[in-house]
């Protein structure tokens, strides 16, 4: 199915805080790519955890912190950063504001070989 209708694709509560829409992956189905809108609540994070695949994430609106490694960066509207694979990253929304992020991910489905050093996997369907 070469065309996706975003709006027939429903928003997922993924955990406290998150929620997200996938835009593009296995269920379109994709086969080499996942693409998923996040809308982050203020003070919501994501827990450090690691992929298999590279992701990348583009920053929409609001701000973001983005730990990747012992590194730690302000990420603001129109940055990129780039999540290697195998490296333990962790993210969370450090503005007063909504942030929405597009997260683009290789491979079809990103969380299923995740590995969560800290906390729980996101929910990806209710």
């Amino acid at each position: 199915m070469p065309f996706v209708d975003h709006r027939a694709i429903p928003e997922v509560l993924m955990r406290a805080g998150v929620r997200g829409k996938f835009l593009v992956n296995k269920d379109t189905p994709a086969h080499n790519v996942t693409v998923l809108l996040n809308i982050v609540d203020p003070g919501a994070s994501i827990p450090l955890h690691k992929h298999s695949v590279e992701e990348t994430v583009y920053l929409l609106e609001g701000t973001i912190w983005a730990q990747i490694g012992d590194s730690r960066y302000t990420v603001t509207p129109h940055d990129s950063v780039l999540f290697p694979p195998g490296v333990p990253h962790a993210w969370g929304n450090a503005g007063e504001g909504v942030a929405r992020m597009l997260w683009i991910f290789s491979g079809p489905d990103p969380f299923a070989d995740s590995i969560y050093l800290e906390g729980q996997p996101p929910k990806e369907h209710d």
